[in-house]
């Protein structure tokens, strides 16, 4: 990435972390900004140079501010897709334009805009420091705290269920937990028909296939060191309406009343929907850890929950879990 762009490309995403609530200033190389927001911190890096992002990539970055010592996150844009990282949130140009946007818009309306980014990660231990600084550690540390289903398939075991000989690598895919509670009736010549219902499920964040995760199952701490965060594609926004047009779908009743009038006998039917105000959704980022298995040129993906086999690796859009 040359300097001019890679300016350009700075001086943008510092406009959208700002657009959504970050305190953002700018660090000299290697990196480019560090930002602080209510709950997290991140550092970011646009580059497509493979030593420069391999060195980001290992690197585990704390920002201490006050009586805070911060985990950050780590953002990477570039712009190469043939870039490999392990350990940090990827933007290529899709997430760029798409968050561009959606900052011009946040800034017109006077709103604050949403990143769709993996959970906060705050260090055990606090130091006063007097100035906000970012600082380097190497060496193995945990992975950043997400909301996600355990791994109890090991990666040897992954690796015999795909039948390959080769490298595996876990990846944690986004999905959207929700719930959803429906209230309301109506009443039609005198029957009364009843809108209140309520369900819960999950849709993956990438290709927006349904699932069901059993609240019980899900942790909530570190995942494990190394592990690929995949970001989502699927935003809050997009889903909520999905899943709100599905409940109105699901509820909708066609109802036949059968009356007569002199000595004919009609019947009327009735299409009845719910309120779509009276449909509230609550959603969650939860992960579900998937084994990538690689063995020449083939891939398989394994459940790192179940231990099931996907039928086609994520990014290709099918899946079954």
């Amino acid at each position: 990435m040359e300097s001019g762009t890679r300016e350009k490309a700075r001086n943008v995403l510092k406009r959208i972390l700002i657009a959504a609530s970050y305190d953002v200033e700018e660090v000299g190389d290697p990196l480019d900004l560090s930002a602080i927001g209510s709950e997290d911190a991140l550092v970011v890096l646009c580059s497509d140079d493979p030593e420069t992002i391999e060195n980001f990539d290992s690197m585990t970055y704390r920002l201490r501010t006050g009586d805070d010592d911060w985990v950050c996150r780590k953002l990477l844009f570039a712009l190469d897709p043939e870039v490999q990282t392990e350990d940090c949130i990827r933007w290529g140009a899709d997430e760029f334009v798409r968050y561009a946007g959606r900052a011009a818009l946040a800034e017109v309306l006077g709103q604050s805009l949403v990143l769709d980014l993996p959970g906060p990660v705050r260090a055990i231990r606090r130091e006063t420091a007097e100035a906000p600084h970012a600082t380097v550690e190497e060496g193995p540390a945990e992975g950043p705290e997400l909301p996600h289903l355990p791994v109890q398939v090991t990666e040897k075991r992954a690796c015999g269920i795909a039948g390959l000989h080769g490298s595996a690598k876990c990846r944690f895919i986004p999905y959207w937990n929700y719930r959803y509670v429906s209230n309301g009736e109506r009443e039609v010549k005198d029957r009364l028909i009843s809108f209140d219902a309520e369900g819960a499920g999950a849709v993956n964040a990438i290709n927006g296939i349904k699932m069901e995760i059993d609240p019980d199952t899900i942790e909530r701490g570190p995942v494990p060191f190394g592990s690929e965060i995949v970001p989502a594609r699927l935003v809050r926004e997009d889903v909520e309406e999905q899943l709100v047009r599905d409940v109105v779908d699901r509820l909708t009743q066609r109802v036949r009343f059968r009356y007569e009038k002199g000595d004919a006998i009609f019947y009327e039917e009735k299409t009845l929907k719910p309120d779509r105000n009276n449909i509230r959704v609550e959603l969650e980022t939860v992960y579900v850890p998937v084994w990538q298995v690689r063995g020449g040129s083939k891939i398989v993906e394994v459940n790192g929950f179940t231990g099931e086999v996907l039928l086609m690796p994520m990014d290709e859009g099918v899946e079954l879990l």
